[in-house]
């Protein structure tokens, strides 16, 4: 569950390197919100991890007056002094929901921030929020997708992407004597989409741009099913 990011946040801890803000974005809400709990869990060396008087959560609403009543506490809770840790910490579920008046409040404390203060941000998107929040946090990113199990050629798939040598024309040998064409070229697309939003490339960004011109061939023309996998083939050891 993102090892990267749980080591980097740990070290902000070990090396007193904490930032005021911290924004978690992307569409993996269940590893923000552990990860964020996880971290204010351990900012606050509170093992019971259940509740702790320096830790305020919240998950915004469309409801203005509820939204406004949480931010006034926010502001208290963090304009007060540690009950027993060093730090008191924020976090946010859900922030694209905050509206103006809230988003003007964070931007002030981001601005004017305790040295005891740490707002941790929960967002889909990072435009989803204003620029000037977003340019003052530390942001990381939560876009792993789980690959979807039920496809039956994603572990095929993974070997084909990380091959360079002859065992590709056998591999795709073997889909083609017993699938169609096309639904193999549409779970291959679906494949590279994942692993591109994973983590972006040049290769997986000319893969992607060569595979959907193929799959339109498939679709729109007469095209030899063989020709489209020799072509994805040579594809793909272009750019080994």
């Amino acid at each position: 569950m993102y090892p990267k990011i749980i080591d980097y946040l740990n070290n902000c801890i070990k090396n007193d390197a904490l930032s005021h803000a911290y924004i978690f974005y992307g569409p993996d809400e269940i590893s923000k919100r552990k990860i964020a709990f996880l971290f204010a869990n351990n900012i606050l060396k509170n093992k019971d991890e259940k509740f702790h008087p320096d830790l305020f959560s919240f998950k915004p609403e469309f409801f203005n007056d509820i939204l406004i009543d949480l931010i006034r506490q926010m502001k208290k809770f963090l304009s007060l002094s540690p009950y027993s840790a060093t730090y008191k910490v924020v976090i946010i579920e859900n922030a694209e929901n905050l509206n103006d008046y809230a988003q003007n409040a964070i931007l002030k404390i981001f601005e004017e921030a305790p040295i005891h203060a740490i707002i941790i941000l929960c967002v889909k998107t990072l435009d989803s929020i204003r620029d000037t929040i977003v340019s003052r946090g530390i942001k990381l990113s939560f876009w792993r997708l789980p690959l979807q199990k039920e496809d039956r050629f994603f572990d095929i798939f993974e070997k084909i992407f990380k091959s360079n040598g002859s065992e590709l024309f056998s591999a795709f040998e073997n889909l083609n004597n017993s699938n169609k064409t096309l639904a193999v070229f549409e779970s291959w697309l679906k494949f590279l989409r994942t692993k591109f939003i994973l983590s972006p490339d040049k290769k997986l960004f000319g893969l992607l741009k060569i595979s959907q011109n193929i799959y339109f061939k498939l679709n729109e023309t007469n095209i030899n099913p063989k020709f489209a996998y020799d072509e994805l083939i040579m594809s793909l050891k272009q750019f080994t």
